[in-house]
Order: C-alpha cells, then sequence, then structure tokens
C-alpha cells in the first residue's frame, strides 16, 4: 500500500520535536545535578586558576538558558561536543561503540521474533493444554525478570560455577593477540568473518551468548504473548474453521492464513519495545564490560560528562524515533489495513 508524503513529512517534523524534547529535557536535567564536572575536564592536580578558567570555557558559569543556547548552536552545527572523559569528539565516540550495541541488538530482536513467534503459535495450537499454560508462564516471567539480576545470574552459573562461557568483553585478549584479530568495521563478527578468523569468530560469538541471552528475553516475552493472543483469535475465525473442515493441512492453515495476521502486529510491537531494549542494553552492557553505546552512556554517568550523556540519549532518541517511523511503513506494507 503506497504511504503519502504528507505522512512522512509529519513524522519527520514529530521526530524532530520529540528529540528535542528529550535533549532539552535531559540538558537541564543534566545541569542542575550537583556535581563539578569541570574537575574532569582539568584533571585532578588542576589549579584553582585553571578550574576557573574551564567553567568559563564550558559556559559553566552561565545560566541554564545561556549553556543550553550555546549547546543547541553547537548542535545544529554538527558539533556535538568533546567527550569531558575520552577528550574525543562525541560523534566519534558513538560511531566506535555503536557497532557492539547493534550487533548484541539485531541478534537478540532476531532470535527473539523467530523463537518467540514459533513459541506463541505453539502455544496457540495447543490453548488450554499443559504446554499452553507452561509457555504462558515463561513469557511473563522472562518479559519481567530484570535485566540486571537475570545477567549477574548467568555469570555466575556459567562463568563462574561452570566456567563454560567468558563473563564479559567482545573477545579474549589471549585469542585476539594470537589470531592476529584487528577490527577493521568495528562489527566483530563481519571483522572475524573477512579475515576468515574461524577462532577469534567462535571467541567472538561465545562473547555474545550471555548479553544476547539477557536482552532477547523482554522482546521474547513480549513476541510470545502478542503472537498466542493473535493466533489464538485468528484460529476462531470462520474461514479458518471452514478451511479446516475442507480438510487442508494443518501446516499449511497455519503458515499462509493465521501467521499472515499474526506477524504484522508482532513486528510493530517489537519496534515499540526498541526504547525499552536499548535501555535494557545500557545495564547489559554494564554488567558484562561490554563496550557499546550502553556501557559509554554508563561511564558518562559515573564520570558526569554532561556532554557524552547528552550525545548519547539524543543518538538513541534518535535511533528509537526511526525505528518506529521505518517499523510502522513495514507495517502498512504487510497489512493492507492499517491506513495512514
Amino acid at each position: 500500500m503506497p504511504i503519502s508524503k504528507e505522512y512522512i513529512i509529519k513524522r519527520i517534523i514529530m521526530l524532530f520535536l520529540v528529540v528535542l524534547g528529550v535533549l532539552i529535557i535531559a540538558f537541564i536535567i543534566t545541569r542542575v545535578i550537583p556535581a563539578r564536572p569541570e574537575l574532569l575536564w582539568v584533571g585532578p592536580r588542576a589549579t584553582i586558576e585553571q578550574i576557573e578558567r574551564a567553567r568559563k570555557e564550558l559556559h559553566l558559569d552561565e545560566p541554564i538558558y545561556v549553556q543550553l543556547y550555546y549547546y543547541l548552536k553547537d548542535f545544529f552545527s554538527g558539533n556535538w561536543g568533546i567527550s569531558w572523559r575520552t577528550r574525543q569528539p562525541i560523534l566519534s565516540d558513538i560511531f566506535t561503540y555503536l557497532p557492539a550495541t547493534l550487533e548484541l541488538t539485531i541478534t537478540a530482536f532476531l532470535l527473539a521474533f523467530v523463537l518467540g513467534v514459533v513459541l506463541g503459535i505453539i502455544a496457540a495450537v495447543n490453548y488450554g493444554k499443559l504446554i499452553d499454560r507452561v509457555i504462558s508462564v515463561f513469557s511473563i516471567v522472562i518479559a519481567s525478570t530484570p535485566v540486571f539480576w537475570l545477567g549477574l545470574m548467568l555469570q555466575l552459573v556459567f562463568s563462574i560455577w561452570f566456567k563454560v562461557l567468558p563473563s564479559g568483553m567482545r573477545i579474549s585478549t589471549e585469542v585476539a593477540i594470537a589470531t592476529g584479530f584487528k577490527p577493521i568495521t568495528n562489527f566483530y563478527i563481519l571483522d572475524a568473518l573477512i579475515q576468515l578468523n574461524i577462532q577469534a569468530l567462535i571467541d567472538i560469538l561465545k562473547h555474545m551468548v550471555l548479553p544476547v541471552a539477557v536482552l532477547m528475553m523482554y522482546p521474547l516475552g513480549l513476541t510470545i504473548r502478542t503472537t498466542r493472543s493473535l493466533a489464538i483469535e485468528s484460529l476462531q475465525e470462520v474461514y479458518v474453521k471452514a478451511l479446516q473442515v475442507w480438510g487442508l493441512p494443518r501446516r499449511l492453515i497455519l503458515y499462509k492464513y493465521v501467521l499472515k495476521n499474526v506477524v504484522a502486529p508482532v513486528v510493530a510491537a517489537l519496534g515499540l519495545s526498541f526504547g525499552y531494549t536499548i535501555t535494557g542494553a545500557l545495564m547489559v552492557e554494564l554488567v558484562f564490560v561490554y563496550p557499546g553505546i550502553g556501557y559509554y552512556i554508563g561511564m558518562a554517568l559515573l564520570s558526569f560528562d554532561y556532554p557524552a550523556i547528552l550525545g548519547g540519549i539524543i543518538f538513541v532518541a534518535i535511533i528509537y524515533s526511526l525505528t518506529n517511523l521505518v517499523v510502522d511503513i513495514i507495517h502498512a506494507w504487510i497489512d493492507p489495513r492499517v491506513k495512514f
């Protein structure tokens, strides 16, 4: 179904307003937190004169609205500022850490979607039976379990007790040195494939198992519950019962008719849960010391690195808004009943 240009323009304007609102709110919050961020900029051995000079350079001695003016002026000119912690441009830091987060979230979302749809269909087909109850309880439990607690428990069991999986980082230092692995695109899986470094690839995948398992729990639970509900509703439709009476194979009915009614709403629900997953990635990456955007924002928060905090939050807001736009477009393409 073609989507009107007016709708896309309206959504882009809304995206801009949302990001601007997030920027202003985050800016005000970071400025009212009692801290001395200028000390991070000048270092621990700075003199009083150097500290005062840093306050003026960073406009920390100005009112909040004046600081906001300078920040917006730089932001819209493409200058997101310099991280007070890493001393690198914010955008450079973000694009350095972004591939790690994308590897985690994309892998988690794909696994959650495929496994969630399969389990949801199985639960719907066996509605009211023991397997349906087990899958339903499982979906509720995993969707409501705190990610930081689950991450710590998985570390305890698989890394400390059984020692079968690494507890953090993206690749073991000894493996990187022994195999000569070097990041090219910062997408480690892709880099290992480009270099045909199978040993490094296996080690990278092993490091991803636990954080991906934790990160996929919420979208998996959401997908199971949404799929089950929609599939049960579809199986009760008159035309589906008629197809069963006519003797069509059950597998064909599920694949061609029931699944078609399930996929579009599930995609939309997953898209809306992307923001929660990004928030969860912050905790997951901190727990597993996984150097992604979440870890970067977490370290910025702990060090009161205002430019890095704002840059990370704004970038996540942009990604979240763009994801919702793309999901809406995909939803309309899959389901022609959607009107814009």
